[in-house]
């Protein structure tokens, strides 16, 4: 999403990108890869489904703990997330069933989802990531551009939408998915699907931004002379 932001500036890309980019692509091998692979490399080794849908947590587990540990705090995601983890295994063991952990990962979206929603009348998640993905000059003028600009803050609002949207019909096809195809089939189906929505999120949010919000950035302040503001 940041590409179409910095489109609009001669500026090099802000500082925190490359971290950024380097912690996005780690939470996907880990959250996303890391859980099909163990998956079938268990399965292939002789173990059931329910062992291989278990130790395929162990990764993603593993990451949030260390988040938690690092950075000192739980916010809201982390906790709504985690909490669903902790009572989806904690059935699936009552139960005995690799569809509940399969629904699981239906649950997860679903909470992720809904708390990008919920962050549409205050701070909403796109802006956050526009912010996190920018530094510097160009962060600033997201800034003014959010607190002076009515129809910057609806484009952001849409993206966010766009977003929040695409983790919700995730969540929904997951939890269907997980009680109706062969559960052998479902981790490898539900990683490309996800794979595919947020492909799709990124499109349509940096189209929309590129057109509708990229235009409404002020100018850089060197462009802002007294010469130019006089025209």
């Amino acid at each position: 999403m940041f590409r179409a932001v910095r489109r609009a500036t001669v500026n090099p890309a802000a500082t925190g990108e490359a971290g950024s980019q380097r912690e996005l692509v780690m939470s996907l091998l880990i959250n996303a890869v890391a859980p099909i692979v163990v998956f079938y490399g268990v399965r292939a080794a002789g173990a059931d489904q329910w062992t291989a849908l278990m130790l395929g947590l162990v990764a993603p587990a593993a990451k949030t703990v260390h988040s938690v540990i690092t950075k000192r705090r739980i916010d809201m995601l982390a906790g709504l997330v985690m909490t669903v983890l902790l009572l989806s295994v904690a059935l699936s063991f009552l139960t005995g069933s690799p569809r509940t952990l399969l629904a699981r990962d239906g649950w997860v979206t679903a909470v992720a989802g809904i708390w990008i929603l919920l962050t549409l009348p205050r701070i909403p998640y796109y802006l956050y990531a526009l912010k996190t993905f920018t530094g510097g000059a160009l962060r600033e003028r997201i800034n003014a551009a959010w607190r002076d600009t009515a129809a910057f803050r609806r484009v952001v609002r849409v993206c966010t939408v766009i977003w929040g949207s695409a983790l919700l019909l995730d969540a929904v096809s997951t939890v269907v998915l997980a009680y109706t195809m062969p559960v052998d089939s479902v981790p490898l189906i539900g990683g490309l699907k996800i794979v595919v929505l947020i492909i799709l999120a990124e499109v349509f949010s940096q189209v929309t931004f590129r057109r509708k919000g990229v235009p409404l950035l002020p100018a850089e302040a060197a462009d802002d002379s007294p010469g130019r503001e006089r025209r």
